[in-house]
């Protein structure tokens, strides 16, 4: 008799039912508080030096860029008089390093500077969002940790993002000096939910990535990040990058360690590459062949998943169609063996959700909020917003535990182009 799905993935450590939901909160809450006190944590809790009840400048243009897993973004926005973000110009291209290509750090950032020089106008303020683990400084300036998402630039780790995209406009003729800030991506989706949210709503706000990669941020005490003296001193809440894709305590099976032993960085980033885009899609397809080597499916599935190019998008229509006419079905076969598949990906979906929620629910544990609050998750990222599924999954967590337990609704908020909103916020504060 062959194995069931979820038999098959608890012999690999990769059932969800494996990781109990409040004890990965519990394990999330435990990891937050350690990294603001600066012991050893696998959540970064960098300080943005982005107060939440700061405001933006109106009536003023901002240069404004978005450097994310896959593409990169650049345009001017300003607020008008009522507060609503106007975006002026907005044009689109891949990132630099990405598509198998290496670039080193300098190529990276004249790339960017190059793509932007037509959106700089008069603009003497810009801010760039950047979705790799950057360490904010007072200044606005952020230092480069590591580049993951398997983007390939070499030499960029301990480069200053700002000052090195300022040099580079300059170098090609881009008049004037700009004031430049960068801000992480969940950071830039944070303030840019807020800027389309009806604010009067929502008691807090919570920025959450899941796409090309994952990550989150959070409003906190400035007081309590006690290992960065001068956050502390600043007073009010301050917004705190978490890098929750870097989170390390979630139960990891076989493919995870074969993925992350293969990757760029291996050892870092072990949530982001369960549940991100970039990851999630080779998840599936290794644990598929897995199970057809070991016998779970039948003769033959193997091979044909071996030569299949497993994206984003077919893991989508497999979701919608597990017996339909797409590549993944046409590969597994046979009705018994797209049962078996559709179960497997299923769970690990629902792992993926797990794992993401439980992040989002020890953030709204942290708050303390009255019951009957109402927090907005301002979210962004293409697996978050195609992936039939995951969200619901999500969504089920989140009315799980933080409404029925802590008595707080979640809310999901989209808002277009969310991290270059955000961007402008950012750049056009005091």
């Amino acid at each position: 008799m062959k194995k069931t799905a979820e038999s098959f993935l608890r012999e690999h450590n990769m059932y969800y039912g494996q990781m109990p939901f409040e004890d990965l909160v519990k394990m999330y809450l435990e990891e937050m508080e350690a990294g603001l006190r600066g012991e050893p944590s696998s959540l970064l809790m960098l300080p943005s030096f982005i107060r939440s009840d700061e405001e933006p400048a109106r009536g003023e243009s901002v240069l404004v860029l978005d450097a994310g897993g896959t593409n990169l973004r650049a345009g001017r926005i300003h607020f008008d008089e009522t507060g609503k973000p106007v975006v002026e110009v907005l044009k689109k291209r891949w990132m630099p390093g990405t598509g198998g290509v290496e670039v080193d750090a300098d190529e990276m950032y004249r790339e960017m500077a190059r793509f932007a020089l037509d959106c700089v106008g008069e603009c003497r303020r810009a801010c760039i969002s950047f979705s790799y683990a950057c360490e904010s400084r007072p200044d606005g300036d952020g230092i480069i940790l590591n580049l993951c998402k398997e983007l390939r630039v070499r030499n960029a780790e301990g480069t200053a993002v700002c000052a090195s995209l300022e040099k580079a406009l300059k170098e090609l003729g881009a008049p004037g000096r700009r004031s430049w800030r960068v801000v992480n991506d969940a950071v830039g989706s944070m303030l840019g939910g807020m800027a389309e949210a009806d604010r009067s709503r929502y008691a807090d706000y919570i920025g959450f990535i899941l796409g090309t990669g994952t990550n989150a941020c959070c409003t906190v005490p400035s007081e309590q990040i006690t290992k960065n003296p001068q956050a502390a001193a600043m007073g009010g809440e301050m917004i705190v990058n978490m890098e929750s894709g870097c989170f390390t305590r979630m139960l990891r099976g076989t493919v995870d360690l074969a993925l992350d032993s293969e990757s760029a960085i291996p050892g870092d980033h072990q949530a982001e590459k369960m549940i991100s885009g970039s990851y999630y899609r080779q998840v599936l397809g290794r644990t598929l062949e897995l199970a057809a080597r070991e016998g779970a499916l039948s003769s033959g599935v193997s091979e044909r998943l071996k030569v299949l190019r497993i994206t984003s998008a077919l893991v989508d229509a497999f979701c919608l169609e597990p017996h339909g006419d797409n590549p993944i079905a046409r590969a597994l076969g046979s009705r018994e063996d797209r049962d078996f598949g559709a179960a497997v990906n299923d769970a690990l979906l629902e792992r993926a959700a797990r794992v993401a929620a439980a992040c989002l629910c020890a953030v709204i544990e942290k708050r303390g909020l009255p019951r009957g609050s109402r927090v907005g998750v301002c979210a962004d990222g293409t697996m978050l917003r195609l992936n039939p599924v995951l969200r619901p999954k999500m969504e089920a967590y989140l009315d799980g535990y933080a409404l029925e337990k802590l008595g707080v609704k979640a809310e999901f908020l989209f808002a277009e182009d969310a991290t270059l909103l955000g961007s402008a916020w950012a750049g056009l504060l005091a």
